[in-house]
């Protein structure tokens, strides 16, 4: 346990470092952005291009079959839930769900795996990755429109949803990085080393950056709904995960760990942008996400301590 917290407590450390700088206004909101948007388009497609660059071996997109599953069994138990207990709308029982599948996989989840686990757990956390923008956001876009009723002009919603999965440069890396790897030619040496310089410089900026993000989230809206979206993304989700990851699936160590893990990540902040999107959730989506990354530091660390192969 003395190991892990001694890895995983600096990694928390810097995300509390963005927070202070964020909630004591030492940095301009205008820098927190550029931060931000050297991280997503810049920092994170250049680690992400470089690791899977190297080659992908179908028997790993196994974890991709196990991930999901978890994902789509977590998803309906969060809304017979959201129905059952909070008797919640149509809309906001599928962002009660979002919140409790929706991983953030990003601003967390690399840094924390690379850091912790090493890169060969890292080329697993990409193949999530890879599918968990195109597949969850899409279907929450659908299953949102058909909750609203008909006449919302959801075909164009949805097109533009798809359009900007398309267009995100994580998205991109990753499938570029994919489809290098299948050439099998090796990085020149000097592409290796600017992709290495700018790549490493995406674990300290993510998580500097998601706690700066962070001071833009306030706990709001109802409490006992809020705390069942924590209980679903940090305990729930990654229960489900690794029945199936141990026991279905069966996975190699490793890659059980990673799927857990990334089950056991906060919400993202996704599930806020989505609820803004349709001015609907507004505070119980922010408070999720807020009181899920805060609580995380202690149910990471203790699955760390336990599952790390």
């Amino acid at each position: 346990m003395s190991s892990i917290l001694e890895t995983v407590l600096p990694i928390f450390g810097l995300v509390l470092c963005g927070y202070v700088v964020g909630r004591k206004r030492w940095t301009s909101e205008e820098a927190i952005k550029g931060l931000n948007t050297f991280v997503f388009y810049f920092a994170i497609p250049a680690l992400l291009f470089r690791a899977m660059a190297r080659g992908v071996g179908p028997a790993e997109f196994t974890i991709v079959g196990a991930y999901f599953s978890g994902v789509i069994a977590t998803f309906l138990l969060a809304l017979a839930v959201a129905r059952l207990v909070f008797r919640t709308e149509a809309v906001e029982r599928v962002l009660f769900g979002m919140g409790a599948i929706f991983s953030n996989t990003v601003l967390l989840g690399i840094p924390l795996v690379f850091t912790v686990l090493g890169e060969a757990a890292g080329l697993q956390l990409m193949l999530i990755i890879t599918f968990h923008a195109v597949t969850i956001l899409p279907v929450i876009t659908i299953l949102i429109e058909v909750g609203r009723g008909p006449g919302r002009g959801w075909q164009h919603l949805l097109g533009g949803t798809l359009r900007a999965v398309a267009l995100n440069p994580i998205i991109l890396a990753l499938v570029c990085g994919i489809a290098y790897g299948m050439t099998g030619l090796p990085l020149p040496g000097a592409g290796e080393r600017f992709l290495s310089l700018l790549g490493g410089a995406a674990a300290p900026c993510a998580l500097f950056a998601l706690g700066a993000s962070l001071t833009s989230f306030e706990i709001r809206g109802d409490l006992k709904e809020t705390l069942a979206i924590v209980v679903m993304k940090l305990l729930v989700h990654p229960a489900i995960t690794a029945v199936l990851a141990l026991w279905v699936f069966t996975l190699p160590p490793l890659a059980a760990t990673v799927a857990i893990i990334t089950a056991a990540l906060p919400s993202g902040a996704n599930v806020f942008i989505m609820a803004r999107q349709y001015d609907i959730y507004l505070g119980r989506s922010a408070s999720a996400v807020l009181i899920s990354t805060a609580v995380s530091v202690v149910t990471l660390t203790f699955l760390l301590a336990t599952l790390r192969p």
